[in-house]
């Protein structure tokens, strides 16, 4: 029996082969014999029983947090720079060529406008510029980093969609890289990793968050919370302060990006808890530093951002969680817009579907502790963009954080579900790769193909969701280049070409659509097929307007109204234009925030003045456009700089009356 206890230095095998041997032996020997074979199983040496009392005194000291836990005993980012670098520049590439069909897409009327063509602050990198950013909300928001991205572009490029599209592509291909990265950190296996890296490039949620200029602020983000986290490990592993000032820093970075990363120091919590099995005394102090970041901005981001008038409500925001999770697997439909959950639930059963969804990968943590670490990353990415009770809580774009701890966990689940199969392992795993990667592949192509122009992004979502914004904003799409083709157009015309190529879109299969090319190659826009095609344009945007209508329901939206007024107008019906103008003002009057009210409010007095003017009501017209100049000035800002042009002209047309 002593060759049983001895230390065996011939092999796993060798052991076994001895052990089942000595064991055998026992079935033959004397029954005496056997009580000294037990005896000696439980007896210990003094200096084991020493060792084994100091590991009890130093558990019991490390759980009180009386001594400092030991670093972790995984490396961060292991393995040779030179490959891990190389792999990281294949994911920047192959982003930027699954992405490169957005290049065209050009900006979009819904924010690109506001961030991008008419933001002042991002032409030129003056100090000036910096001061603005830096210093004072824009657009109801404060992303300073987010801004920073943009005078960037334009510094290099100028007012150029292409390059502030070419630009996200880049900034979300670094983001895989990053994403690569810490997969590597967390699940010290370069396999795991470099799947988890493929699933982030190619998943269908990412569509919107890139290809959408104005939603960069996630990407912006993420690059910079994602080496947050490698920066943080490197301090547990080292103990180096240096490494955890970087990763605070980098942290500032995320937040001034966009405020979503406000509840990451809650997941580098969770890494002490499970990687780590560091005490929650100590794995909460270094983390005060990060909670006291996030709530400095947070306090600047809810100073800039009006109240929506919406109540918090569990049981919707429990649905949006579970909506939210179907999207991050791949699987889900992938809608610009799409109709909020319906909150059927009582609160306390809404309640409770969160509670569990918080409390159930605690349950994992010690069989699984990658699996735990990535659900918490999912839950805790996700919840500050359920905090504010906006009109829409599940959207594509919430969700681009919370899929790297999805892909994190797919990867991982990849591998592990062939771990039995043994002989089979690397087979069974690679099929099971291949089939996911060409699913979300397919989806994430198709989606992309939606996104040629603002237009047929719209016109694809009314195919997927029952949205009111998605039939106002084709709408508009449509009543917006009407006003470009025709003998008087309101808007400056198209280039020929941007016109053929438009056309060619709408008309697709209509059999007048070579004469129309050929009338708008001639740019003379007198043509009697263009002025159908204008007609054809209108009725459309009439028809989307209308059924926005049917499905406004509770919604405010008096920009409704407003475009409805103005589709009216380019039709000559005057009258009908006139009353949905007043309605507009109506609408716009029960609004939550004044600033939106206002801006309402002004283009709608400004439109009943034109709608008073174009039915010889001069004095009519001029009272509506002094109510909406007032306006204007109340305001602080020019939201028409056409207006006091406007007034004056009227004003000498009324003293030329009798």
């Amino acid at each position: 029996m002593q060759v049983v206890l001895q230390k065996n230095y011939c092999g796993c095998n060798r052991g076994i082969f001895v052990f089942g041997m000595a064991r055998s032996r026992l079935k033959f020997m004397p029954n005496q014999i056997v009580p000294s074979v037990k005896k000696n199983k439980i007896r210990s040496t003094p200096d084991a029983t020493a060792a084994s009392r100091r590991s009890a005194v130093e558990r019991r000291q490390r759980k009180s947090g009386k001594i400092k836990s030991n670093p972790p005993s995984f490396s961060a980012v292991p393995g040779p720079w030179q490959l891990n670098s190389v792999i990281v520049l294949l994911c920047i590439v192959a982003t930027a060529v699954l992405y490169a069909g957005d290049l065209r897409l050009g900006f979009f009327r819904i924010d690109d406008q506001q961030y991008v063509v008419s933001n002042p602050w991002i032409q030129g990198l003056t100090w000036k510029h910096l001061a603005q950013i830096l210093s004072s909300p824009y657009y109801l928001n404060y992303s300073p980093l987010h801004l920073l991205s943009y005078a960037l572009d334009y510094s290099i490029a100028g007012l150029n969609a292409y390059a502030f599209h070419l630009s996200s592509n880049l900034w979300a291909g670094l983001v895989a890289g990053f994403v690569y990265l810490v997969a590597l950190t967390l699940t010290q296996q370069r396999i795991t990793a470099v799947i988890a890296a493929l699933l982030f490039v190619i998943h269908p949620v990412h569509v919107e968050a890139v290809a959408w200029v104005s939603n960069r602020k996630d990407l912006v983000a993420a690059a910079f919370v994602l080496p947050c986290v490698i920066a943080y490990l490197k301090y547990r592993q080292r103990g180096a302060v240096s490494w955890y000032i970087v990763s605070l820093l980098l942290f500032l970075c995320a937040l001034l990006g966009k405020l979503s990363v406000a509840a990451f120091p809650a997941v580098l919590v969770v890494f002490d808890l499970v990687l780590e099995k560091r005490p929650l005394r100590l794995s909460v102090i270094d983390k005060i530093p990060f909670f006291g970041l996030a709530a400095m901005v947070a306090v600047a981001v809810q100073h800039a951002q009006p109240s929506t008038g919406l109540q918090f409500d569990l049981a919707r925001q429990s649905m949006a969680f579970v909506q939210s999770l179907w999207l991050l697997t791949g699987l889900g439909n992938y809608v610009i817009c799409r109709v909020p959950p319906a909150s059927g639930l009582s609160q306390f059963v809404g309640l409770g579907i969160l509670i569990g969804l918080f409390v159930l990968p605690w349950f994992l943590r010690k069989r699984y502790p990658v699996a735990t670490v990535s659900s918490y990353w999912i839950l805790f990415t996700y919840l500050p963009t359920q905090v504010l009770p906006f009109s829409y809580p599940v959207a594509d774009r919430y969700l681009f954080l919370p899929s790297v701890g999805a892909v994190i966990l797919i990867a991982w689940l990849l591998i592990k579900a062939t771990d039995h199969l043994h002989r089979w392992r690397v087979a069974a795993a690679t099929t099971l790769v291949m089939v996911v990667s060409f699913v979300w592949f397919t989806k994430t192509v198709g989606y992309l193909s939606e996104w040629r122009d603002p237009r047929s992004v719209w016109f694809a979502a009314t195919r997927k969701s029952d949205d009111v914004h998605l039939y106002y904003e084709l709408g508009w799409e449509y009543r917006e280049k009407a006003a470009s083709f025709g003998i008087h157009p309101r808007n400056a015309p198209l280039p020929p070409e941007e016109a053929t190529h438009y056309a060619s879109l709408v008309w697709k299969d209509d059999p007048r659509l070579p004469q129309l090319q050929d009338e708008l190659a001639e740019n003379q826009h007198i043509g009697p097929v263009e002025k159908t095609f204008k007609e054809y344009l209108l009725a459309k945007a009439g028809e989307h307007f209308d059924q926005a209508l049917t499905r406004k329901g509770a919604h405010i939206m008096p920009d409704l109204f407003l475009n409805r007024g103005v589709c009216f107008l380019d039709k000559g019906d005057i009258q009908s234009a006139k009353k949905e103008f007043l309605a507009g003002v109506d609408e716009a009057s029960v609004l939550p925030y004044s600033e939106g009210q206002q801006e309402a409010i002004i283009a709608c007095h400004y439109n009943l003045a034109v709608a008073e003017q174009g039915l010889g009501h001069t004095k009519e017209a001029l009272s509506w456009i002094r109510l909406a100049e007032a306006e204007q000035d109340k305001l602080g800002r020019t939201v028409l700089p056409e207006i006091t042009a406007a007034r004056q002209k009227l004003e000498s047309i009324a003293t030329a009356l009798p």
